[in-house]
This record gives structure tokens, C-alpha cells and sequence, in this order.
């Protein structure tokens, strides 16, 4: 069971920020330190300032935290971000280009009730490791709230959300702008009782599993259980509640691509040693490897059914592996999940990288050495410039599938899918201060 609230969001005062899409940015794990760069040079006020992009090795110091903070409540002291006054709940589309293909994706912004896993009311969907976790728990005490929606996928399966969500989309819309890369984003709010009352009715019947941001819902976790104060009824404090972006299973936008590896060994690397041992589990052919159109061509050409992997070595080399039945491969497969097994990133993990350049795929935190990326073309550079000494290239996953293995309580590997597009951070957001108000579950 889900339980949904309106809200008081923070949010971009129009009048002092006009285009919304200079401050919005990626989610911090997809900001390497160019683009974080890029993104305060774009504007004065862009949420990178708040959300930092990604940690580097060696971590942060407290100042870039405290710094964060501060920056936060002087945007609140001068209008920067403002309270909503009244709780609403929102409908973000996003219209966007893949493979010349058309897509609109459409999901409700709402505060959640927070649930542990244990519940089975939430469920991941893929391993997290610690390191992201603890620099995401670091910065939500500093600033007290959160600029990040985690992104959930329900189930629908009458659509009735879904279409109740298109009736809220009369009007002029609360934003409207274009966010990179080339995604027309459009946000309605709405503040009546009923509607807020008959989704979370619809609601209630469902699960809900994290598509995106897995790490962020287990910081609102832990930061819960370090932060509240436990004399008051559950549901009434601000940290009981996190902010989400969720999409019915079934809409046709919802649109998971594959995320693609890139892997350095520790030690020699001997990629025709490598080549032949891979044929022990998997029947291997070899492609011409122009450059990276070819890369891009092969993964066009896989449907979400396809049971292969592209491996690129120096050279380059463009090798393609199809598991061979009766190799034995099962039994390096975890045998708890029929769903798990099949799919191509598990074998990826389990009888390649694990086996071959020592990463556990269950080792809770970032093997070095291993990158990700969902471009074809930085596997391509990466592997040919020599950083890397080999990079695989996955399939894409059904949503329906990802909702299926979390369903069974299974999780995936770290970066198993790429739901495209992100969601943005500083749509809106969430406080969790001493002063924010908590949000109020609608009457059954």
C-alpha cells in the first residue's frame, strides 16, 4: 500500500528565476566534475549548488556541505525559492526524441509516506553501494531538505491513474521549458481535495518500485531513524514523507534504456587470453569495429527480448556473446530468480566481470576499476583511448520486466537500467526543517 500527500513544495520563484531551465540539472550521479562546471557557470542560482553532482574518490569536505546549506536558506531568505502556500499535488510530462521515435511520459509529483523495504510496499529494483549513501545523508542534514525526486513505477493495470493524471492537465501549466537534452517539460499543479482523495485512493491498492533513486530513498530512510523525534505520531513529521516522480508501468513513455560498462583489470590484462576464455560459456562473434557508429548499430539493432552482450577490446575488437546452453553458466548464475538469470546484465556480472576482473556484483560498494555509462560512443573512446581495457554493451530491459524482478524481491545489478529521461532536479522541493510543514494524508 502506498500512501500519497499533497505538499507545500519549495520551488523557483518565477518572478525571480524566468527560465527554469537554467537552474534545473541531472541527477547528482550522472554530474561529473565538467558538467558540475558547466552548470554553475550557466546560471547563479542552479541547483548544482545545492546538489553538488557526483563525490569524486576522496570524498568532500564538510565545508562543500555546510556551504550547501548555507546557500539554500540565503536562496529562501531572498525569495530565490519560496513556499507554496497551499499543499498541491503536480503532473509532470516530458516529451522527448529516441531513435527518431516520439515518446510523452507522464507521472505525479506527491509526497510518500516512507516505507522500508521490509514492507514490500517499496522495492528496489538494483544493488546500491555505500559510498553515495552516506555523501547523500551528509548533505540532506546540512541543507534540510531534498532538490531530488526519486523516480517510482506502479502497476495501473486500468490505467484509471493514469487518465485521472491527463484530466489535470487543463490550463496553463505551472513551467514550462525545455531541459537538456531537448525534452519539453510541462508541470500542472492542483490543490483540489477530490482529486488528491481519488489518487490516493487508486493509490493505495499498489506497490511501488524505484525506477530511479535508490540511493536518495535510502537516505530519507536512514535520515528518518537518525532525525525524528520518536514522541510523535508516525505521519506527522516532515522526514516521515519523502518527495516522489511515479509513472504507471504502462505508459507509453516510460522508457528503460540499457546502461553499458566499462572495466579496467587490476593488473595485466591479456585481451586474446580473454577472448578464448570467454568461449567456455558463451558462443562468440566477431563484428568489424569501425568506430563508434558501429557500437551505436549494434545496439540499435537489439530488442528488449535479446539475450546478448557486446564486448569491445583494444584494437579495436567487437566481439558479440550469446550464453551457450549446456556450458555450464547456470551455475555461476544467483538461482533464486528465474526472472534475474535471464537477463543479459546478470550474466554480464556473474560469469564475466565477476570471474574475469574480480568485481562481486553483490560487494555493496564501487568496485575501482568499473564505470557506466549509456552512451556507446564513451564506451567506444573509453576502451580505444586506452583508459579502459574492455567495455560491454547491454540490451535494453521492459519496465515490465524490472517491475516483475522487484516484485519477487530480487535486486539487479548496480546500474542495471537507464530510465530515460532523468528527472531533473529543482522541479521542486522538499523541506525537512524544524519549521516545514508535514504533509497531511488525505481521508480514506
Amino acid at each position: 500500500m502506498i500512501q500519497i500527500a499533497p505538499f507545500r513544495a519549495l520551488r523557483y520563484d518565477p518572478d525571480r528565476v524566468p527560465s527554469l531551465s537554467r537552474v534545473v540539472a541531472p541527477p547528482f550521479d550522472v554530474i561529473d566534475g565538467k558538467l558540475a562546471a558547466e552548470l554553475r557557470q550557466r546560471d547563479p542560482h542552479n541547483v548544482i549548488r545545492l546538489t553538488l553532482g557526483k563525490a569524486g574518490a576522496e570524498g568532500r569536505s564538510e565545508g562543500e556541505y555546510r556551504r550547501a546549506g548555507e546557500t539554500l536558506a540565503a536562496w529562501r531568505r531572498e525569495g530565490i525559492l519560496s513556499m507554496e502556500e497551499d499543499p498541491a499535488v503536480y503532473v509532470c510530462e516530458q516529451a522527448f526524441h529516441v531513435n527518431g521515435v516520439h515518446y510523452v511520459r507522464r507521472g505525479l509529483v506527491c509526497a510518500m509516506l516512507l516505507r522500508d523495504f521490509a514492507s514490500g510496499d517499496v522495492l528496489p529494483h538494483e544493488h546500491t553501494v555505500a559510498g553515495p549513501k552516506v555523501d547523500r545523508l551528509r548533505l540532506m542534514k546540512a541543507c534540510r531538505a531534498t532538490a531530488s525526486l526519486v523516480f517510482g513505477v506502479f502497476s495501473d493495470p486500468d490505467g484509471r491513474i493514469d487518465a485521472l493524471l491527463a484530466t489535470m492537465q487543463d490550463g496553463e501549466p505551472l513551467y514550462a521549458f525545455r531541459s537538456e537534452p531537448g525534452t519539453a517539460c510541462r508541470i500542472h499543479r492542483t490543490t483540489q481535495p477530490e482529486v488528491v482523495r481519488e489518487l490516493a485512493a487508486l493509490l493505495r491498492r499498489e506497490r511501488l518500485f524505484i525506477a530511479d533513486g535508490h540511493h536518495r530513498y535510502e537516505t530519507a530512510l536512514r535520515y528518518h531513524d537518525e532525525v525524528r523525534d520518536p514522541a510523535r505520531p508516525p505521519g506527522t513529521a516532515p522526514e516521515d514523507f519523502m518527495a516522489i516522480f511515479c509513472v504507471s508501468v504502462n505508459n507509453p513513455g516510460l522508457l528503460a534504456l540499457p546502461c553499458h560498462r566499462l572495466v579496467r583489470a587490476n593488473g595485466q590484462f591479456a585481451p586474446d587470453a580473454f577472448a578464448a576464455a570467454l568461449r567456455q560459456h558463451f558462443d562468440v562473434q566477431e563484428l568489424p569495429a569501425g568506430g563508434p557508429d558501429s557500437l551505436l548499430a549494434l545496439v540499435r539493432s537489439w530488442q528488449n527480448t535479446e539475450d546478448a552482450i557486446g564486448c569491445l577490446l583494444r584494437g579495436p575488437r567487437l566481439l558479440v556473446l550469446r550464453p551457450r546452453q549446456g556450458s555450464g553458466i547456470e551455475a555461476l548464475l544467483p538461482s533464486d530468480s528465474t526472472a534475474l538469470r535471464h537477463l543479459p546484465v546478470t550474466k554480464l556480472h556473474y560469469a564475466v566481470i565477476g570471474p574475469h576482473f574480480g568485481m562481486p556484483p553483490e560487494a555493496g560498494r564501487a568496485p575501482e576499476g568499473l564505470t557506466y555509462s549509456p552512451d556507446p560512443e564513451q564506451v567506444f573512446l573509453g576502451v580505444t583511448d586506452g583508459k579502459f581495457d574492455a567495455g560491454f554493451l547491454l540490451p535494453p530491459i521492459r519496465p515490465a520486466v524490472v517491475e516483475k524482478v522487484a516484485r519477487a524481491r530480487h535486486t539487479m545489478p548496480s546500474k542495471s537500467t537507464f530510465f530515460y529521461p532523468k528527472i531533473d532536479s529543482g522541479l521542486l522541493f522538499y523541506a525537512v526543517d524544524a519549521h516545514a510543514p508535514a504533509p497531511q494524508l488525505p481521508s480514506a
